[in-house]
């Protein structure tokens, strides 16, 4: 069954911790999206459109590392994938296919015409608390320049 739309990039079906395909987890990634689907009798599909994903790692245990594989973490600004991570467990060649999404990811941006900076600072972008003048005073921290925090009262 084809659950994401566009031209498969990548697809790959989760790794048991001795590399074999014995699971019914099955990532895919198109040049729109990146779906994850699991289950058997009761399936569960997760879509996350490309230009939402923030940032990408990989991480590897030991046992992953023998056995050639890893797990790509993403970092997304999608409500539907719970707390916004979404971790892609026992992935061969972890690091290559890292390459391949991020190179996605920036294409779907540069085609949606968002950059990376409109999901600093949550739903209001960079401008909020602590950047720049407003509520919280002349710089990032509050500022510094109080006697109670080692600055000079008058201005030295």
């Amino acid at each position: 069954m084809k659950v994401a739309s566009g031209n498969v990039l990548w697809r790959q079906r989760k790794r048991n911790w001795c590399r074999t395909p014995f699971t019914f987890t099955v990532y895919t990634l198109t040049d729109r999206e990146l779906s994850v689907k699991t289950g058997i009798l009761n399936e569960s599909f997760n879509l996350i459109k490309l230009f939402r994903i923030v940032d990408i790692s990989v991480e590897r245990t030991f046992l992953q590392r023998i056995f050639g594989m890893g797990t790509i973490v993403l970092d997304t600004r999608d409500q539907s994938s719970g707390n916004g991570v979404v971790a892609l467990k026992n992935v061969l060649n972890g690091f290559e296919v890292r390459k391949v999404l991020q190179e996605a990811v920036d294409a779907s941006r540069r085609e949606n015409g968002m950059s990376a900076r409109e999901f600093l600072g949550g739903p209001g972008g960079p401008a909020g608390p602590g950047f720049g003048p407003g509520p919280d005073g002349p710089g990032f921290d509050g500022g510094f320049d109080g006697p109670d925090m080692g600055g000079y009262a008058d201005g030295r």
